[in-house]
């Protein structure tokens, strides 16, 4: 007996819109429109295993990975706009699958890691040292930088970490590392062993995110989002220096 198609409810239409945050992940429409002073929906609940599939498709799918057994499940549900979910839909193709599902993969991975980012708490000190580097010194020419010859990032760096954000790091750390330790030599005047505290913390989170995801680049990605997320949502760019530091410290990779 085939499987029939259920009717998506206003909670898991606003998990799904959530997930891709609000834009098709194939093309970037944005996902909702205004109309008459409301909100309206541009988006339909696609399956990525199809719902019902013909002899053709269970043949093209056979030995292909399947995120739930239960087709109707959200794990195999991703939100698209109707002209790519025609186009997804018409005809199937293992690659425009296989791409489909790595993008929901991607998206389940991060939702298990985000919903980790309360258990793990940082100290609110660490805000300091963040609003330094965005109102003071983020703009300006670092007055004392890393000798390139203490770099570590070569020696931890896999092939999971791309090209680009490796050499962000590697500038971050060059440029940044010796003024954040300056930062919370000051701040372990005020709070005392506030360093250990924190630098605890970024390991031990870094620890498990690591137990299930084996992506350096996104490790880096979750720290910095998490640091972000758990200081009042301060610069991304300023946390990922942060990240940086603690990638030189050995507390990341």
């Amino acid at each position: 007996m085939q499987p029939n198609r259920k009717k998506l409810t206003e909670n898991q239409n606003a998990i799904l819109l959530s997930e891709v945050e609000n834009m098709c992940p194939l093309c970037a429409k944005s996902l909702m429109y205004e109309k008459n002073g409301r909100n309206q929906k541009l988006f339909e609940g696609a399956h990525i295993y199809p719902l019902n599939p013909s002899s053709e498709e269970i043949e093209l799918l056979k030995n292909e990975e399947r995120l739930h057994e239960d087709v109707n499940n959200l794990s195999n549900i991703i939100a698209l706009c109707g002209d790519c979910h025609k186009k997804f839909d018409n005809p199937r193709t293992v690659e425009e699958y296989r791409k489909l599902l790595s993008i929901k993969k991607n998206i389940l991975v991060k939702n298990l890691t985000r919903a980790k980012y309360h258990d793990y708490q940082i100290e609110t000190e660490i805000k300091q040292v963040i609003k330094l580097l965005v109102e003071e010194k983020f703009n300006e020419a670092p007055t004392n930088i890393l000798n390139l010859t203490a770099l570590k990032l070569d020696q931890k760096a896999n092939k999971t970490l791309t090209g680009i954000t490796k050499r962000k790091i590697r500038n971050e750390i060059t440029d940044y590392y010796l003024y954040i330790k300056q930062q919370f030599k000051q701040l372990d005047k005020q709070y005392p062993n506030s360093f250990d505290v924190i630098a605890t913390q970024i390991k031990s989170f870094y620890l498990i995110i690591s137990r299930s995801e084996t992506s350096q680049e996104v490790i880096y990605e979750q720290l910095t989002e998490w640091l972000s997320k758990k200081t009042e949502n301060s610069s991304l760019g300023a946390c990922g220096i942060i990240i940086s530091f603690f990638i030189q410290n050995c507390e990341v990779f």
